[in-house]
């Protein structure tokens, strides 16, 4: 280790923190002390984990997901839930653990769905659908979800469009248009919550095609949010930053000593 001349330092601290930088530099702790940042940084950006409507009814509700729903469903989530910067949207997740219907498999069929902000929100969402959609109106998903299936699974769909969204500009609204489905496995009843003011529904009862729609103020499915930060970070701050980290950590550890 380097001797350090502590003239031309205000003190011992910024001594032992030159010590710690070399010890990186002369170790070969650089690079597996990076790539762990690197990681870290990776992991945090794409999920912050994001549920609404927790916790869960008893029970259970099969549309639009779980029964033989071949029409349009809609669900408005309140803003407040999503903090206030912008997120990048790119799984959606539904839950099965309040009710078990015993159902071997997921539903069969084509689902469209779609994301866009609106200015509709839980107590005023219109029984029009084309009302509540917003104007930068995205296609997330579309294709089938057919899976086997148990009770206690989580129905995580993949975005194959990420759709990114600011609080800030209004609320958030789920479309989804079910075509050709059909429920040979069993029903499904996905976790719900009827009495709160986080998110509210547009649906068919009947699971056919219907204009207008019936509309259930504080009804909706418990839905999570896979997320990613609004932006991209640059390579060349992700480097610095994952050193700085590195250095820091380091330093630390000898200062204790």
């Amino acid at each position: 280790m380097p001797s350090c001349d502590v003239s031309r330092l205000p003190g011992e601290e910024e001594c032992k923190l030159r010590h710690a930088v070399s010890y990186i530099f002369q170790a070969g702790r650089l690079l597996p002390a990076l790539l762990l940042c690197l990681f870290l940084l990776t992991a945090m950006s794409a999920s912050a984990g994001v549920v609404v409507g927790l916790p869960p009814d008893t029970g259970g509700n099969c549309f639009p997901f779980g029964c033989s729903y071949n029409a349009e469903y809609q669900q408005v989530y309140n803003s407040g839930q999503f903090g206030v910067s912008p997120i990048t949207i790119t799984n959606l997740e539904f839950y099965n653990t309040q009710f078990d219907s015993s159902s071997t498999s997921m539903n069969t069929g084509l689902w469209t769905i779609s994301l866009s902000t609106t200015a509709a929100d839980w107590s005023t969402i219109s029984s029009t659908y084309a009302s509540n959609i917003g104007g930068d109106n995205t296609t997330v998903f579309s294709g089938n979800l057919s899976q086997a299936w148990a009770f206690g699974d989580t129905l995580q769909i993949l975005l194959s469009t990420p759709f990114t969204y600011n609080p800030l500009n209004g609320n958030l609204l789920m479309d989804v248009v079910g075509s050709g489905v059909s429920a040979p496995g069993g029903e499904i009843f996905f976790d719900k919550n009827s009495t709160n003011s986080a998110f509210s529904r547009v649906y068919c009862s009947s699971g056919i095609a219907c204009s207008p729609g019936a509309v259930d103020t504080g009804f909706g499915l418990v839905t999570g949010f896979s997320t990613g930060s609004g932006g991209v970070p640059e390579p060349s701050s992700v480097v610095l930053f994952g050193l700085g980290v590195a250095v820091f950590g380091l330093a630390r550890r000898r200062l204790s000593r």
